[in-house]
């Protein structure tokens, strides 16, 4: 039993270690989130696109959705970007955004004129906090994405990990039951009442 107990002690105390970036992460962004009116100080004012370059490009765009991520993965290629990526067609406008922690770059190809326009968007701290936040990364190219979608779901597996050795290792203290049992009884209480009234 007492090398179950330092078994359990070690695991808690390193996916502990393991979780402390990922939780100021979290954290710092939701704090972003949840307070905006206050950091909106700290935003930049004009999140416009600035433009980067634009050019004489011919390109067949699909009709349909079909194919359509495909050809927006043939056009960054020819300008040289890569990265995650998200694409839609607005009328005969072709919008590709390159997703980035620290700047996101858009390439708008207008299929009347011929035209492909690269832009870049304004950024700042907040912005970069936020979009570590909302970052998905499973289904787009790039070795690292997947590390970084991999790395969350590593992160939610450790969580629950981590609660499961604490709550083990807490049963374990009889002199802090008493304390526990209400603190977990507080927490429940708290996410019932939010859940049935918000």
């Amino acid at each position: 039993m007492k090398n179950w107990n330092l078994l359990f002690r070690r695991t808690h105390l390193y996916l502990g270690m393991l979780l402390i970036p990922w939780l100021l992460v979290y954290a710092l962004s939701t704090v972003l989130f949840n307070h905006g009116h206050y950091f909106r100080q700290f935003r930049v004012l004009d999140r416009q696109w600035l433009p980067l370059w634009e050019k004489d490009y011919a390109l067949d765009v699909p009709t349909g959705n079909e194919g359509l991520r495909e050809t927006a993965q043939r056009v960054l290629r020819e300008q040289g970007w890569s990265g995650a990526f998200g694409v839609q067609r607005q009328g005969q406008r072709l919008n590709i955004i390159v997703q980035n922690f620290w700047q996101p770059k858009r390439l708008t190809y207008d299929h009347e004129r011929k035209k492909l326009r690269a832009e870049a968007r304004r950024s700042s701290w907040v912005e970069v906090f936020v979009r570590l936040h909302e970052r998905t990364g499973y289904g787009q190219p790039g070795v690292l994405n997947n590390v970084w979608a991999f790395m969350v779901d590593v992160y939610c597996v450790t969580s629950l990990v981590w609660i499961g050795t604490g709550i083990y290792l807490w049963w374990k203290l009889a002199a802090t039951r008493r304390w526990g049992f209400v603190a977990l009884g507080g927490g429940m209480v708290s996410i019932v009442i939010l859940l049935a009234t918000l």
